[in-house]
């Protein structure tokens, strides 16, 4: 792996969709057809092992999610829901994406109604 390269790939890491929009159209229906589908954001352009974690804007943590994957799947999905198990609030949150040796990723994404 090319360090460099690896390094400056960690730019591109994004959370999609951003802002996730709560009902949105892209959500799957249950199979009874009421309610909503499934929640969940997807995490894009990782290294193949990383550690992404969670937080409010206040900064208590979240969620913490270890990504361990192939070269060519650089994607992992989260159902918005908390290591206490409990859906997550409406807000802006902070991911902080450490990959050993290559770097770190801070940004924020949005989850409105």
């Amino acid at each position: 792996v090319d360090l460099t390269k690896a390094q400056n790939q960690m730019t591109e890491i994004k959370v999609v969709p951003n802002p996730y929009i709560a009902g949105a159209i892209w959500e799957s229906r249950t199979i009874f057809g009421a309610g909503r589908g499934e929640r969940k954001i997807s995490f894009i352009h990782l290294p193949p092992k990383c550690i992404i974690r969670i937080f409010t804007i206040s900064g208590v943590l979240v969620k913490t999610i270890e990504h361990d994957s192939s070269v060519f799947d650089g994607s992992e999905s989260w159902d918005l829901i908390s290591d206490d198990g409990m859906e997550i609030a409406y807000g802006v949150y902070i991911y902080h994406v450490e990959a050993e040796e290559v770097g770190t990723k801070i940004d924020k994404f949005a989850v409105i109604k």
